[in-house]
């Protein structure tokens, strides 16, 4: 971490080059084996964020009067398959009740 935020101008190639020549090859793979566990955690956290936002400007459209309440529950699900759900059903939920149903 300490040579990505020191380094800001250096490429992911010459950085990755100046990590193998530096540290033994294990060490090496351990390190980009990291890398790539923390891009994916970005990644996950990323689509966590947009299916929240999707959700709110949903609940804006469609039942505003609800959305704080939804809203509030929401932030608290870090579920992908849960927030797709409820991001689903609110196109064809006729209530709020419908979409209430999905957060208890």
């Amino acid at each position: 971490m300490y040579l990505s935020s020191a380094v800001n101008e250096v490429s992911t190639e010459a950085l990755k080059e100046i990590v193998e020549q530096a540290l033994s090859r294990r060490e090496g793979e351990y390190i980009m084996t990291l890398a790539d566990k923390l891009r994916m955690e970005g990644e996950i956290k990323g689509e966590i964020e947009g299916l929240r936002q999707a959700i709110e400007l949903g609940m804006t459209l469609k039942f505003p009067d609800k959305m704080y309440s939804v809203m509030s529950r929401i932030m608290d699900i870090n579920d992908i398959s849960l927030l797709v759900k409820i991001k689903d059903a609110i196109k064809t939920a006729r209530d709020d009740s419908e979409i209430m149903a999905l957060l208890n």
